[in-house]
């Protein structure tokens, strides 16, 4: 998937782009960036999946069902406003299906290993990243911060911020403080 999107900014001639990428999708730009680092001006990596954690496991979205792995991913959503307005109430026969699609083919592009690719960190290592914000929560329950420092190792021009009291959604848990590391950034 990765080479398919960095093929796509290629061929229509958009590198270099500024990419802000959450969880999978962060993973996708890291993997993106190791394999051509001039597609991208800046980077925005918000608890990127990608890099086996030293400490601690990644969340097995598929233990749970979708919406209590939601849930799951804030550290307190009766205290997340905009939680409540993106996943609360009652959910419809199209929005269940396109959980559990999404799941499906998260199954099919990061099972095993799972949600990792060991050559990540060694990758990065080897090339001239574009500047880079790392963005975590504290107490992320999805992928562990522990591995936010490998990222930081990995990528020599790069930057970690970690927000407090905020599980792996800085953007929905901690949003203004989020917003304006972001704006700062790409600034």
């Amino acid at each position: 998937l990765a080479g398919f999107i960095a093929r796509a900014v290629r061929e229509q001639r958009l590198a270099p782009i500024d990419v802000i990428g959450f969880s999978l999708g962060g993973w996708l730009a890291a993997e993106m960036a190791a394999n051509d680092p001039a597609l991208f001006s800046k980077m925005v990596l918000v608890a990127p999946a990608g890099i086996r954690p030293p400490e601690g496991e990644i969340k097995d979205l598929f233990k749970v069902p979708a919406l209590v792995y939601l849930r799951e991913s804030v550290r307190d959503p009766e205290r997340t406003p905009e939680f409540a307005t993106l996943y609360g109430g009652g959910t419809s026969p199209e929005q269940y299906e396109a959980f559990e699609d999404a799941r499906a083919e998260t199954a099919r592009l990061a099972w095993q290993p799972y949600m990792f690719n060991p050559s990540l960190p060694h990758l990065l290592e080897g090339n001239a990243n574009p500047p880079a914000l790392i963005i975590w929560g504290r107490d992320d329950q999805v992928v562990p911060i522990s591995a936010a420092a490998v990222y930081q190792r990995s990528m020599k021009n790069s930057r970690v911020v970690i927000f407090e009291a905020c599980g792996h959604r800085p953007e929905v848990e901690a949003s203004e403080g989020f917003v304006k590391e972001v704006k700062n950034f790409l600034q």
